[in-house]
């Protein structure tokens, strides 16, 4: 009977897990009196909650590989497969990291972009002279620098004005 929503522990489950906790007390890694609670904790189980709860206490086993052993005695075999699973892991979170660098860049070359649309707009219309008093502390200059921009501006407007003239 299952309690708590949890779901219900089959008689499949607690032989296995008396057969581990069988395991661990033949290998010595329980004593008699830690297998007896156990086993006592997995036959009491109502539920798969608390059935992981017993099996989950019990010691983990530790691997111990000599140096140069082929790759396959690991316990997460080739590292390129355990490269790979740590990808699929933890995926979603580089997901995000990669996605927020990727829209980074995207606005810096997007700002980037602008200054230059901005700087050669700019430049075509000798608005740039006027920036230079300013950018070189003198602002008194930026009088001057008008002027220039003015008699440049009238300087192609003259030039255009005779060009349609020959043409006519």
């Amino acid at each position: 009977m299952a309690r708590y929503g949890g779901a219900a522990v089959t008689e499949a489950h607690r032989d296995a897990a008396a057969a581990q906790l069988r395991e661990h007390y033949a290998v010595g890694r329980l004593s008699l009196d830690e297998f007896q609670d156990h086993l006592d904790a997995v036959y009491r189980a109502q539920t798969a909650r608390e059935l992981g709860t017993v099996t989950d206490s019990l010691p983990r086993d530790r691997v111990a590989i000599p140096p140069g052993a082929p790759w396959s005695s690991y316990p997460g075999g080739h590292p390129l497969n355990v490269l790979i699973t740590a990808f699929v892991v933890h995926g979603g979170l580089l997901g995000v990291v990669v996605g927020a660098l990727l829209a980074i860049l995207a606005a810096g070359v997007a700002a980037v972009g602008a200054l230059v649309w901005l700087a050669r707009r700019l430049w075509r219309r000798h608005a740039w002279i006027e920036a230079v008093p300013l950018v070189i502390g003198q602002p008194w200059l930026s009088r001057v620098a008008r002027m220039a921009r003015l008699l440049l501006t009238g300087h192609a407007l003259w030039r255009l004005r005779v060009r349609l003239a020959s043409r006519a």
